[in-house]
């Protein structure tokens, strides 16, 4: 038999960019908590709101399966005298089981006999096993900041209220801290402030609902998404859903109410990412835009509670949005007064980071860098060069001291109206990019230059002075520096170095420590393999390419495609097999210089076999495809065909003629032609390493 089963955390308002993970880590926890206590079940799911975590369990066991456990005690002969009598080592291994002696079994294990314990163990019913584990579970959640509160030291986001816990009709006692379990959860704030009593999980969804609150994350978020859509409608524009800001007030609301306002029209003549900003940053409203794209006067907001007095909330929420809008107009109107160029002298007033100089020793390391990057790509070195050293300048302005996530798109913006060149502002708007993951990469070739230069002088200049990531501790978001190199160097294809980079950001501090330029080019190779996984590259593959070479991106992305694909190929079997075959003997035959000589040295003998001499043609054949130029996936999906092609004659050279002469030169040289075989595949990836190959 089985009944659902209902777990809900009442909280105090959680801050609602922590809610997803929250969630998603009670249901991933509480599936592994039910594998372990051996209780059967069926899908399970979570819902949530600021106010309470609630994970649901369809058709969980009323109690937990039996179990059979074996343990393997001492050698027979060690548990058995002679006669056949147990020793003092079997009684103590069966009092330590809590089996009796004579249930004690004999099994062979690697061609010994050893003595074997079992035990049954009935299940218990689901609540008895669950109520002890429940306040573990609920402690174990991760969270980036906890509190305490009480006089313990209990530590959760924020104070536990209530807890509901129910499988099926029954509670499952278990308190954590001083709050017990039981069947009373409590409505919206506002809606119905009281108790709700929860007969069962199959009532939970509907008595919420009844009281005010949508636990649904899904259906609150479509609901919020509809309800704007249809205001904007309303007064015939389109609301701007950005998916992070729907989610975020999806987590702020546990009964959404759409409403529109409107703004002064005059406030349009603010830039519109000012305004945008605002209202979706500060206000959490979503802009609302013409059938032509333009941003309208009107804003859609959303209500955490009903429709009654809803106006006097429009009306109110105005009245707050027209006092932003006009000190941003002020702060436009003030940064006007001064040129965008006429502030890069005052930015060696402001430090960049503790021993790495001010924001003007920062722009003119990423100026030398971005000059010496650009040469190297065919990137324009003049637009380059003046883009890195106004492109920190905006940080002193009003708006972006206001609005820090405007930074480069404003410093773009006045950059432009001072009369420079476009591609000059376009790279300032895009050096900052990309601010977080997924977020846009930079679209000119000068932006990326520049964001590479700067992410490249954070990065070396944070390691220099001692400070790498520690843990999961990122204070210096060097692992998202990181990260965007990465992307940014994918993006783009450039056959650039990372290590030359780092070198070159280092000559800037005039600094040149191998140790720690090794160091940080681990840690990239680090974001590199995570990239790639990400990317749906497989563990093992990634590994194989990056251990024969991870210092370009590009490169490092062409070798894991093309294995990728190979792997898939009917001749895979043909490349992998003479790989595996040569390189298995191959082992033998010493370093690289040591098989070179092998084959072509003063002392090496001549070819003795039809087959030794076709291997050694065929490799000879193989050689231009490691020297080709052009298209890095060609040349690697060349040197991988090639590979498979020399199954056949590895095939027949080994069965032909005996690897291991009984003359040393002869040995050599045939351990030697295998080793060049089992390097074939080299500039693509260490085969070795892929998941069932040994060589």
């Amino acid at each position: 038999m089985a009944e659902p089963f209902l777990l809900e955390v009442g909280v105090e308002e959680l801050p609602a960019q922590i809610c997803p993970a929250a969630l998603a880590q009670l249901q991933a926890r509480g599936e592994a908590l039910l594998a372990e206590l051996r209780l059967g079940h069926g899908p399970t799911r979570v819902f949530g709101t600021p106010r309470r975590l609630t994970w649901w369990v369809e058709d969980l066991d009323v109690r937990q399966t039996d179990a059979v456990t074996t343990a393997r005690g001492p050698a027979r002969q060690a548990a058995f005298d002679a006669e056949g009598r147990p020793t003092r080592a079997a009684e103590g291994f069966a009092r330590s089981q809590g089996v009796a002696v004579e249930d004690l079994t004999i099994e062979e294990v690697g061609g010994k006999a050893y003595v074997f314990a079992r035990r049954h163990e009935p299940g218990l019913p689901a609540a008895e096993a669950l109520a002890p584990r429940l306040a573990a579970l609920i402690a174990g959640l991760e969270f980036p900041r906890g509190m305490r509160w009480g006089g313990g030291d209990f530590r959760f986001p924020r104070p536990i209220r209530w807890l509901v816990a129910l499988h099926g009709e029954r509670v499952v006692p278990f308190s954590v801290e001083d709050v017990a379990s039981g069947r009373t959860s409590f409505g919206h704030r506002t809606l119905h402030p009281g108790p709700v009593e929860i007969e069962g999980p199959q009532s939970y969804m509907a008595a919420m609902e009844a009281a005010g609150v949508l636990v649904d994350v899904a259906k609150r978020s479509d609901r919020i998404a509809a309800q704007v859509t249809a205001a904007a409608a309303g007064i015939g524009g389109r609301a701007r859903i950005a998916s992070e800001l729907l989610e975020e007030i999806t987590h702020i609301n546990e009964w959404p109410t759409a409403f529109v306002g409107r703004f002064d029209p005059a406030a349009l003549a603010v830039p519109e990412p000012v305004l945008v900003t605002v209202m979706r940053v500060h206000q959490r409203y979503f802009p609302i835009e013409g059938p032509d794209g333009e941003l309208r006067p009107y804003f859609a907001g959303v209500r955490n509670g009903g429709d009654a007095y809803l106006q006097n909330v429009i009306a109110g929420n105005e009245k707050v949005l027209a006092a932003r809008f006009a000190d941003a107009r002020f702060f436009y109107e003030e940064d006007r007064r001064e040129t965008l160029a006429s502030r890069v002298a005052r930015l060696s007033t402001i430090q960049f980071a503790p021993d790495l100089g001010t924001l003007a020793d920062k722009a003119s390391r990423m100026e030398t860098l971005g000059a010496w990057l650009a040469e190297q790509v065919g990137v324009d070195v003049v637009v380059v060069r003046r883009a890195a050293a106004l492109c920190k300048a905006d940080r002193l302005t009003h708006v972006v001291y206001e609005l820090p996530e405007l930074e480069g798109t404003m410093g773009a913006h006045y950059a432009e109206q001072d009369g420079e060149a476009l591609p000059v502002a376009e790279a300032i708007a895009e050096h900052v990019l990309p601010r977080a993951a997924g977020d846009a990469l930079p679209g000119a070739d000068a932006g990326r230059v520049l964001a590479l230069a700067d992410r490249f002088d954070t990065l070396v200049g944070h390691f220099l002075a001692g400070r790498p990531p520690s843990g999961s501790a990122d204070p210096l978001g060097l692992r998202r520096a990181a990260a965007a190199v990465v992307r940014i160097l994918e993006d783009a294809g450039w056959d650039v170095s990372i290590s030359a980079c780092a070198k070159q950001a280092a000559a800037a501090y005039g600094r040149d420590d191998p140790q720690v330029l090794a160091g940080l080019a681990e840690f990239l190779a680090g974001r590199l393999r995570v990239r790639l996984e990400e990317g749906g590259h497989r563990a093992d593959v990634v590994a194989a390419v990056l251990a024969v070479g991870a210092d370009r991106v590009a490169d490092v992305v062409a070798r894991c495609r093309v294995l990728g694909e190979a792997m898939g190929r009917p001749d895979w079997s043909d490349t992998i097999t003479a790989f595996r075959r040569a390189g298995n003997l191959a082992r033998q035959a010493g370093g690289a210089s040591d098989r070179a000589e092998g084959i072509a040295g003063p002392d090496a003998p001549p070819a003795v076999d039809p087959s030794e001499e076709a291997l050694e043609r065929a490799l000879a054949e193989v050689a231009p495809f490691h020297l080709r130029t052009g298209d890095a996936a060609a040349r690697y999906r060349a040197v991988l065909a090639a590979t498979a092609g020399l199954r056949s004659v590895v095939d027949a050279f080994l069965t032909e003629v005996l690897v291991m002469d009984p003359d040393p030169r002869v040995r050599r040289r045939r351990l030697a032609l295998l080793a060049a075989v089992a390097a074939v595949p080299a500039p693509v990836a260490d085969l070795s390493l892929l998941a069932g190959t040994s060589a």
